[in-house]
């Protein structure tokens, strides 16, 4: 066969655009440049995927990644997404990483009522996806025309170095592939593959360096939750405390591993006093759980820890109030704990007050952090 060779001016040139996205729909397989190497474009059907394997000498059972060209695309195929993924998808896409979604069986169902089976059966695997948003405009207007799911792997046979120009695709598969995009000025930014990492309820985990570093992934990534008061004494240490054991259960990690597993939680409070250790009362419900708040010292809230958060919840409408009408911009952040209603300061109370203080946390709490992780 002969492979047709699409020249393609810039993201502009809707036409040739249009005309590759068309040969995609079809089934043909057709390399297109990414920022970082040729990618194999291929539509997720039975057909072009047995095909797809065949060209590239890749066992049936290999998953492919899906590739989409804007974040309407990505939140079609990943309905459901927790904060945190949320988070990291804001800092890395468009760019040069893929990404492995963990989904939820809600998520799921949800898919299934609006995609084929085959499809659901080609990308789907063990309630994961992966999913590559490339940072390049002639690959990201493609895979926008394209009317259906595309997967591509980079452009090389087994064992062999992924291209990462157009000279080395047409020596690896002229002939093989229905077409390649040739660009008038093209050139790897990266000269290699992208990162792939996986995000879930165990947190994120890099399983392939690439283009972006571990170290850039984890910056990306990690969540940063601040729990506000009035003196940081009583309610937001409790906070602080509860949900950092929470994390520490569903990880299977110590309290000291957290920042490793990409998660700060602090507390402050609006009107505190620097160095107070949190009230006794305190003390003795949160060691009940198995939480220390031995070591605790209070600290008043900073602009730099309202601008550096990614949730800040307060205990009452009052905190809220405070917090938004000197620190407008954190309005899409700031949320009250429990959302039923204010939590009572329990200073001066019994520590009966103070258990059914924990309580009303911790259930907020648990709420909380499954929105996040």
């Amino acid at each position: 066969m002969k492979t047709e060779i699409i020249k393609i001016r810039d993201e502009n040139d809707l036409q040739a655009i249009r005309k590759t996205a068309r040969m995609l729909e079809e089934e043909k397989l057709v390399a297109f440049p990414t920022e970082t190497v040729y990618g194999i474009g291929c539509k997720a059907s039975s057909k072009a995927i047995k095909r797809l394997n065949e060209v590239k000498g890749r066992h049936p059972e290999k998953r492919y990644t899906l590739h989409v060209g804007n974040l309407e695309q990505l939140q079609f195929y990943v309905p459901r997404m927790s904060l945190r993924a949320e988070k990291l998808v804001h800092n890395a896409l468009p760019g040069a990483v893929t990404v492995v979604f963990e989904l939820d069986s809600e998520a799921l169902s949800r898919l299934e009522k609006k995609i084929n089976k085959e499809t659901i059966r080609i990308l789907y695997s063990d309630n994961t996806v992966g999913i590559r948003y490339p940072d390049h405009p002639v690959a990201g207007a493609i895979l926008s025309e394209a009317q259906c799911p595309i997967v591509a792997p980079s452009a090389n046979p087994a064992g062999k170095d992924p291209a990462t120009t157009f000279k080395e695709v047409v020596t690896y598969f002229d002939g093989i592939l229905d077409g390649v995009v040739q660009l008038p000025a093209y050139d790897s930014h990266y000269q290699k593959s992208s990162t792939v990492v996986k995000i879930g309820k165990k947190g994120v985990k890099v399983l392939r360096q690439g283009a972006v570093s571990a170290e850039k992934i984890h910056e990306w990534a990690t969540f940063r939750i601040l729990f506000i008061c009035t003196g940081n004494t009583c309610r937001s240490p409790m906070a602080e405390g509860i949900c950092r054991k929470h994390f520490c259960d569903i990880l299977g990690c110590s309290v000291d591993e957290l920042v490793r597993f990409g998660y700060i939680v602090e507390s402050a409070g609006v009107a505190a006093m620097t160095g107070m250790p949190a009230s006794a009362h305190a003390v003795e419900v949160c060691k009940k759980h198995g939480i220390s708040l031995q070591e605790h010292e209070s600290t008043a809230l900073t602009p730099r820890q309202v601008d550096t958060g990614d949730r800040l919840f307060v205990m009452s409408r009052s905190h809220l109030q405070s917090i938004l009408e000197f620190y407008p911009q954190a309005a899409n952040k700031c949320f009250l704990l429990d959302e039923n209603g204010d939590i009572a300061d329990p200073v001066g109370c019994g520590i009966d007050v103070y258990r059914q203080c924990f309580k009303q946390i911790e259930k907020a709490i648990k709420k909380r952090v499954s929105e996040i992780s």
